[in-house]
C-alpha cells in the first residue's frame, strides 16, 4: 500500500519562504550534473561516508534519482511549511541543518553504509510536526494493489496527523527489525527522535508559534477541543437572565407573629472565569463571510486577530470584548475565492494581564464556530 500526503490543515501566520528556498536549492543541486556547470564527480565528496561535517550536512542535499527527490520534496513541502511557519524563516534553516547532521550521525553509528538523501532531516521535521500539530487534519492519497488478483484500489482519506506519523514510524522500526537494504532507516529514526526533542524544547522556551493544540498540551492535559454548540443553544445566546433568590423579611407589626415574606431579588448572572465565544449567526456572500458572536464568559482586552495568508479581516469591537457583549468578524479572500471554512486565532489579555490565545474553525455553510484549542502564552 502506498500512502502519499498531499495536504495538511494548518493556520499560517507566516509565509514559509525558508522552506521553499530549501526545496529549490535541493532541486537545483540534483539537476546540476545534467548541465556543464557541475559533474557527478564534483558532488561525490558530499556522499555520507565518514564524520566529515561537509558529508553529514551535504549528503542531505543529494539524491539517488528523480523519484527519490520527488518523494522527499513532497514530504518537505507538506510538513516543512507547517514547521517553518511555527519557528520562523530565520530559525528554520538552522533547525533543518541540525536535523540533517544528527540524522547522518545516527546512520554512521548504526549502519555505516554510504548514503545520500534528505529523508533523515525530513523525518526530523515530521517529528517536530508531531509535537506542534498532533491533532491537525492531514489529507492522504492511497494506492493499493494485489497483482495476482488484478485488484487495484485508489482513493483519498483524512485523519489526524498523530496517527499518520505513528504509522510511518512503525514502518521505519519494522525496516530496522527486518534489515531492509537501500533505505536509511536509522537516519529516519535518529532524525525523528531529535525532531521530537527539539520541538518539545522550542515549545518549553516559547520559541514556536503553533496556534493549535500541541503534543505538550495533550500530555499535560491542557488540550481543549469542545464540539460545536447545538443549534438550539445558539438561539438562546446573547440574552442575560435574572436569577431569583428568596429572602426572609419579618413584618413590622410586633403584635402579630412574624410571617416570612418571600421577595424575589434580581441577581446578575455569574460570569465564567474564561471567555466563551459562541456563534449567533453567519452571513455568507461567497468570498466574504461574516461571523456574528457573543462572549458569555470573562472579558478580553488587547484583542489581536490572526488569519491565514490571503485573507483580510474586519472586527468589531477592535480592542476589548466585555462579558455578554456581542461582536462580528468579516473575512474576505484576496483572490475572490469562496470561503468554505476558515481557521483563525484570537489572542487576548485577561484581567490579570495573562496572554492567551484561542483557535477557532468557522464553517459558514454549517453555521458552526468551533473552538479548536485554547492556550496560555505566559
Amino acid at each position: 500500500m502506498l500512502l502519499v500526503p498531499y495536504k495538511m490543515e494548518t493556520t499560517f501566520t507566516r509565509i514559509p519562504f525558508a522552506n521553499a528556498a530549501l526545496i529549490v536549492v535541493t532541486s537545483i543541486i540534483f539537476f546540476l550534473p545534467f548541465t556543464s556547470i557541475v559533474s557527478i564527480d564534483d558532488l561525490e565528496p558530499l556522499v555520507l561516508r565518514d564524520w566529515d561535517l561537509s558529508q553529514l550536512l551535504g549528503s542531505a542535499f543529494l539524491h539517488g534519482g528523480f523519484f527519490h527527490l520527488l518523494g522527499n520534496m513532497l514530504f518537505l513541502w507538506i510538513f516543512g511549511n507547517a514547521v517553518c511557519g511555527a519557528v520562523g524563516n530565520v530559525a528554520y534553516p538552522f533547525v533543518y541543518c541540525g536535523l540533517a547532521i544528527v540524522a547522518g550521525a545516527t546512520h554512521l553509528l548504526m549502519s555505516g553504509q554510504p548514503a545520500v538523501g534528505a529523508s533523515g532531516a525530513i523525518n526530523g521535521i515530521v517529528g517536530m510536526t508531531l509535537v506542534f500539530f498532533p491533532r491537525n487534519r492531514i489529507h492522504v492519497f492511497y494506492w493499493f494493489a494485489i497483482p495476482f488478483l488484478w485488484l487495484i484500489r485508489t482513493g483519498k482519506f483524512e485523519t489526524k496527523v498523530i496517527w499518520m506519523i505513528l504509522y510511518w514510524l512503525a514502518f521505519d522500526i519494522l525496516g530496522i527489525v527486518l534489515g531492509s537494504e537501500g533505505i536509511g532507516y536509522w537516519a529516519h529514526i535518529g532524525g525523528f527522535a531529535f525532531g521530537v526533542a527539539a520541538g518539545l524544547i522550542l515549545l518549553q522556551v516559547q520559541a514556536a508559534d503553533t496556534y493549535t493544540v500541541s503534543l505538550l498540551d495533550v500530555l499535560t492535559g491542557k488540550a481543549s477541543e469542545p464540539a460545536a454548540l447545538p443549534a438550539a443553544e445558539l438561539e438562546m445566546l446573547g440574552h442575560t437572565q435574572m436569577v431569583p433568590t428568596v429572602l426572609d423579611v419579618p413584618l413590622l407589626d410586633e403584635q402579630e407573629k412574624p410571617v416570612p415574606k418571600k421577595t424575589p431579588i434580581a441577581q446578575p448572572p455569574k460570569i465564567p472565569p474564561h471567555p466563551e465565544i459562541h456563534l449567533l449567526r453567519s452571513v455568507d456572500n461567497g468570498n466574504t463571510v461574516t461571523c456574528y458572536f457573543v462572549n458569555k464568559g470573562a472579558g478580553m482586552k488587547n484583542l489581536q486577530l490572526k488569519v491565514p495568508q490571503g485573507v483580510t479581516t474586519q472586527m468589531n469591537p477592535k480592542t476589548e470584548l466585555h462579558p455578554f457583549e456581542s461582536g462580528w468578524i468579516r473575512f474576505s479572500t484576496v483572490d475572490k475565492s469562496t470561503i468554505d471554512s476558515i481557521e483563525f486565532i484570537l489572542a487576548y489579555k485577561t484581567a490579570l494581564d495573562e496572554l492567551k490565545k484561542m483557535r477557532f474553525r468557522f464553517v459558514p455553510s454549517a453555521n458552526t464556530l468551533t473552538l479548536v484549542s485554547a492556550q496560555q502564552l505566559n
